[in-house]
């Protein structure tokens, strides 16, 4: 495959009614400034998004008119149950010093399956206070996650 192989994305667009290919991306995927990624229909593309990230339902339009729709697909999770208040807490506190994306509710932390966080999922396993369970889903953090400084 050649540089000339490579389509290139000119324009997001809401509300198309036509489309050529579709491509599933993750949540983090999706929050990349600049991707490249492949279609359903084996097309690569290059996608360059400047001030913006991409959504489910969004029209990748091409220079040369290929138009592919941006579905979601499931992330690797893990979902973190607290039996307490400080262990919730002390590894909130962690997570967020590693400067990763978090779900947050009542006891319970989801985040992405991430190399950077290894070592503190192996401490939640060996701690019997919380409930460790790695999944796929659909993953929605709280607030503005995953900004730069």
């Amino acid at each position: 495959m050649s540089i000339n192989d490579i389509k290139k994305v000119i324009e997001i667009r809401k509300n198309i009614d036509f489309y050529t290919d579709e491509v599933e991306l993750s949540w983090f995927d999706m929050q990349k400034p600049n991707l490249t990624a492949v279609s359903k229909e084996d097309i690569n593309f290059i996608v360059k998004a400047k001030f913006t990230h991409l959504h489910e339902n969004d029209f990748l339009m091409c220079e040369d008119g290929h138009v592919i729709k941006v579905s979601r697909c499931e992330d690797e999770i893990f979902t973190l149950e607290f039996d307490d208040a400080l262990t919730f807490a002390k590894t909130a506190y962690e997570i967020g010093n590693r400067h990763q994306p978090v779900m947050i509710e009542d006891f319970k932390i989801t985040v992405l399956d991430d190399i950077s966080l290894g070592d503190i999922i192996k401490d939640c396993y060996s701690n019997n206070a919380i409930k460790v369970e790695k999944t796929k889903g659909y993953f929605k953090p709280n607030g503005k996650a995953h900004h730069s400084h």
